[in-house]
């Protein structure tokens, strides 16, 4: 009989016990090779130091990543992004990095019910008329960066600035963002081609324009060639160089004391005042023997809140509109300080004017110089049907 007792309470037990959920699956597309192979480097690494912050979790739950290759190619990055999505089945997209690839992928990824973050590439169209409930930016709408150095050259009252960009999604936005807050004259515009590294014609023609900055978007080892050559050429010394997303922590060991005295915007640097940049910057230096960079920072982040919308949900990844929720309530310790996401899910936040600084031990870091944009919003976000 008591036999009989154990075996019925065991069985019970037993079928009260909640099964094994399945781990949450994160696909990840970066260039892994190509002109973003040194972003993508750093964007793993930082990863890779999130998920062990995490506790090698994310909201407490297994994870299983799917790594992938864009090569920074649109085409290959939406091949990548239909099968992370369709035979992967995966729950978060986190990437891809470049804007060219995000246009081609976003489209097909709105028509499915995964979560897109996008850790970069935030393209005017999709904070705008475009937008779709799934996909969170979680560095910034592309034109900002641009906003705040056009804001801060018309501050220093510069008139005249030549203007240099990849020919794609992302460099449009960005001249167009310059040009919002600068209201001087653009003695150039030129538009070069993805993955150029040699610019001695085009630093040619802006030598006879004679400006009196120039400002520049190359990520990655375009933005490294672009910055030796523009010192080799002697401009640096005559003509100021600003830029976005071109040199930074990643970048500045093979640019060199080239890149010493240029200045950048962006929404994060290594020495931001907080207690989460200050583990995050420690320990990826601890990790991986170098500072983290921009991309790093952003891959961090997203990753951080890929966590917080998984607790949120105890792991059911069923829930769809409460992991919404929880994406758009973003709630986590970002390496930024504060961090809050507009209603067409592209964050509100700080922009600040770096320039790069040797240390007392040799390094070159991106130093803080000082705020221009305080709860900056991004200037599409109410064509945004978003509400």
């Amino acid at each position: 009989m008591k036999a009989s007792i154990l075996f019925s309470t065991a069985l019970s037990l037993l079928c009260a016990a909640p099964a094994l959920a399945d781990p949450v699956k994160v696909g990840v597309i970066l260039p892994q090779t190509g002109v973003g192979a040194v972003l993508a480097k750093q964007m793993q690494a930082a990863i890779e130091l999130a998920v062990a912050h995490e506790g090698g979790k994310l909201g407490g739950q297994q994870v299983e990543f799917f790594w992938s290759d864009s090569q920074g190619k649109a085409d290959v990055a939406k091949q990548l992004a239909d099968e992370m999505v369709k035979s992967k089945r995966v729950d978060f997209l986190v990437g891809p990095v470049f804007s060219s690839e995000m246009m081609a992928v976003h489209g097909g990824l709105a028509r499915t019910d995964a979560f897109v973050i996008s850790p970069i590439s935030g393209p005017a169209p999709i904070a705008g008329k475009s937008c779709s409930a799934n996909f969170f930016n979680v560095s910034s709408q592309n034109d900002q960066q641009a906003e705040a150095l056009g804001a801060y050259l018309e501050k220093l009252g510069v008139k005249r600035v030549y203007v240099m960009t990849v020919n794609n999604q992302a460099g449009k936005d960005m001249v167009s963002g310059f040009k919002r807050n600068f209201k001087g004259d653009l003695v150039g515009e030129v538009y070069t081609r993805f993955g150029q590294v040699d610019f001695a014609a085009e630093l040619s023609a802006l030598r006879t324009a004679a400006p009196e900055a120039t400002f520049i978007f190359y990520p990655g080892d375009m933005g490294v060639q672009y910055v030796k050559q523009y010192a080799q050429a002697g401009l640096a010394k005559s003509t100021p160089l600003y830029t976005v997303w071109t040199v930074d922590q990643a970048t500045l060991p093979a640019v060199g004391d080239d890149a010493i005295g240029v200045r950048s915007g962006n929404v994060w640097s290594v020495d931001l005042p907080n207690a989460a940049n200050a583990r995050f910057v420690s320990d990826f230096k601890q990790k991986n023997g170098v500072l983290p960079n921009d991309y790093a920072a952003h891959a961090y982040d997203s990753i951080l809140l890929v966590s917080s919308a998984v607790k949120a949900v105890g792991g059911d990844m069923s829930r769809k509109d409460d992991i919404r929720k929880a994406l758009q309530k973003a709630d986590f310790a970002s390496n930024r300080g504060k961090f809050a996401f507009n209603t067409n899910h592209f964050p509100i936040e700080d922009y600040y004017v770096r320039e790069v600084v040797k240390g007392e031990d040799g390094t070159l870091v991106t130093k803080t110089v000082e705020k221009v944009m305080t709860d900056a919003k991004d200037a599409y976000y109410q064509e945004c049907p978003l509400k």
